[in-house]
């Protein structure tokens, strides 16, 4: 799932339960210093949309990469 984080409340939403150390990766080009879902939950800028994983699998990564107009979701609360 595509999300577009509104604000750090809706990203938590949309990461749900997802282990802190499940490893971000950013698209060329994004400047995103977190390396993990940890380090993701703790800022947030508001320009960018994360891709959620469906399945925690091991080797799932949450991806971030730069918000356009048809990736601009919210989680419902």
């Amino acid at each position: 799932m595509k999300y577009k984080p509104k604000s750090v409340a809706a990203l938590q939403i949309a990461l749900g339960g997802l282990p802190d150390k499940m490893r971000v990766l950013a698209e060329p080009g994004i400047q995103v210093s977190a390396k993990t879902v940890g380090e993701l939950r703790k800022a947030w800028p508001e320009n960018l949309a994360i891709a959620v994983p469906q399945e925690r699998l091991p080797g799932s990564v949450v991806t971030v990469s730069k918000a356009t107009v048809a990736t601009r979701f919210s989680p419902k609360s």
